[in-house]
């Protein structure tokens, strides 16, 4: 039976029975994107082109990983609308205007 491998820039199927130290090529830094270049910061390599970055070879050896890892806490979401309900009331306007002096 063979299991899907979940170290980043592998993704190969391995039997777990066979699963040696160095079986796996992998990338144990997370991935870098800065201005318009793509790479791990685990090793030096970037690129600009989206493809190039997912072909990256791993550049550290180890066995094949086959736990699933945890997904990371999504942030909640604010709709920019407030939380409580807002009345707005407008002043009343003066009865009497203003007299202002000629000149």
């Amino acid at each position: 039976m063979s299991v899907l491998c979940y170290n980043k820039g592998c993704g190969q199927r391995f039997d777990p029975d066979k699963n040696s130290d160095d079986a796996c090529t992998y990338h144990p830094g997370v991935p870098v994107f800065h201005d318009a270049l793509k790479g791990w910061s685990c090793c030096k390599r970037r690129t600009t082109d989206f493809s190039d970055f997912l072909s990256i070879a791993g550049c550290t050896k180890g066995p094949h990983n086959q736990e699933k890892p945890s997904e990371s806490v999504k942030p909640e979401v604010n709709d920019g609308k407030p939380k409580f309900n807002e009345c707005i009331t407008q002043a009343p306007k003066p009865l009497e205007s203003i007299q202002r002096p000629r000149r």
